[in-house]
């Protein structure tokens, strides 16, 4: 028996096209690649002199549907630096169980889980000061088995960037509240709120991370971090900038290269690798606090229930 691989890509407001002037600015490109022991990919671009279709596939025992159908309840706003925008919007369906993978380049990043919600979605503001660099940005999705990748695309490098030369997507990412995310982030702040397992490869720009429904990985550069209501465990190298974690159900590991360390309220051990800089404040921790190596600035820790061992030197 085969089922239908159903494609449908859809303009949000049933397919209305925003212009200005003769650029239109409301255009939808989708990839969607299906492996089922072969390769399907459709693709499904939309521009001034193409009208929406629906395509029908036949592949065996697989069902994808792509929908936008939230996408009109978000909003996306930055300033007025961009001579050429156009938007991307689209959701794919995600498996309970999936992971998104998610490779967001230059831009800001809101990635939130919702309660309800059964598949991704998706809205890209592209931004770009050139025409041409406009014409070579875009946000794709391609569907693996139950788990999704979205990736963006930007112009190549062209000499120095500064502010006279834009191109960057601002992104917007709905999820199915707890499901596992894996983000690569270059630059521009981010916000992740209420996933599940949480994975984040940061470049730079302050970050923002909340309500995680499992475990957090973070691998970050430099920026601020802000870390509260984990309910596993939280693992962090970061580079530079401050550290802020409070309420995390796990324990809390982490290294840093320099800037503050404040941490609140962990259910289980504190461990400091290393901090090269910096003071380390430790509040409320229901297991161990433990600093193994550090460079500079003071310690100071209040409410330990287990053990504390911090450099002689510091005590």
């Amino acid at each position: 028996m085969t089922k239908a691989l159903r494609i449908a890509a859809l303009f949000a407001a049933y397919g209305t096209v925003a212009w200005s002037g003769d650029q239109a600015v409301g255009l939808l490109a989708l990839e969607i690649d299906a492996r089922f022991g072969s390769t399907l990919v459709e693709r499904v671009a939309f521009d001034e002199s193409e009208v929406v279709t629906v395509r029908t596939v036949e592949i065996p025992d697989v069902v994808v549907e792509v929908r936008p159908t939230v996408v009109s309840r978000v909003h996306l706003r930055h300033a007025g630096e961009c001579s050429y925008e156009a938007e991307r919007e689209f959701s794919v369906p995600v498996d309970a169980s999936g992971t998104l993978r998610l490779d967001a380049g230059a831009g800001e990043l809101h990635v939130e889980g919702r309660d309800g919600l059964e598949e991704i979605v998706v809205v890209g503001l592209l931004c770009a000061s050139h025409e041409e660099f406009l014409n070579e940005l875009d946000v794709r999705a391609t569907r693996r088995g139950g788990d999704v990748e979205v990736e963006t695309m930007y112009p190549e490098q062209r000499g120095d960037w500064n502010g006279r030369r834009v191109a960057r997507i601002d992104l917007t990412v709905l999820v199915p509240a707890g499901l596992a995310v894996d983000v690569d982030d270059s630059s521009g702040n981010a916000e992740i709120f209420g996933t599940g397992d949480l994975t984040i490869d940061d470049s730079s720009g302050d970050l923002r991370v909340r309500d995680i429904r499992g475990e957090l990985r973070i691998d970050d550069s430099s920026g601020s971090l802000d870390v509260e209501d984990v309910s596993g465990d939280v693992v962090i190298d970061d580079s530079s900038g401050g550290v802020d974690v409070r309420r995390v159900g796990g324990s809390v590991s982490l290294r840093d290269g320099s800037g503050g360390i404040d941490v609140d309220s962990v259910d289980g051990d504190v461990l400091i690798e290393s901090d090269g800089s910096g003071g380390i404040d430790v509040r409320q921790v229901g297991g161990d606090f433990v600093v193994e190596r550090d460079g500079s600035g003071g310690i100071r820790h209040s409410g330990v229930d287990g053990r504390v061992d911090i450099p002689r030197k510091r005590r």
